[in-house]
């Protein structure tokens, strides 16, 4: 994988892990935006790890690098708050179901 290909591989991740953050309300379009991030890393894995055996990655790549980074970490917050709020939700409702009954 050339510079170029890596470039191109991380705006093209950073891009899909923005799409993926504005679909986080939408279960099933939210799931095959995760599914397109993973099939990605797992296609090219093997070419990014043969090129930065062979040459360093430059500043410019280390900033994209950090922005995905910091992309993850939000969709990584974001989306468990949104669990753990469905889950506080059936929590309450199990609780209120079992004082009717």
């Amino acid at each position: 994988m050339s510079k170029q290909n890596l470039d191109a591989f991380l705006d093209t991740f950073e891009i899909n892990l923005e799409s993926a953050l504005s679909c986080l309300n939408n279960g099933p379009l939210f799931y095959e935006k995760i599914k397109l991030l993973e099939q990605s890393l797992i296609e090219s894995s093997p070419k990014l790890i043969s090129q930065l055996e062979q040459e360093s990655i430059d500043t410019p790549q280390v900033e994209k690098i950090k922005n995905i980074i910091k992309l993850i970490e939000t969709l990584e917050l974001q989306s468990n708050a949104k669990l753990n709020w469905f889950q506080d939700l059936d929590s309450h409702l199990k609780r209120s179901l079992a004082k009717e009954v």
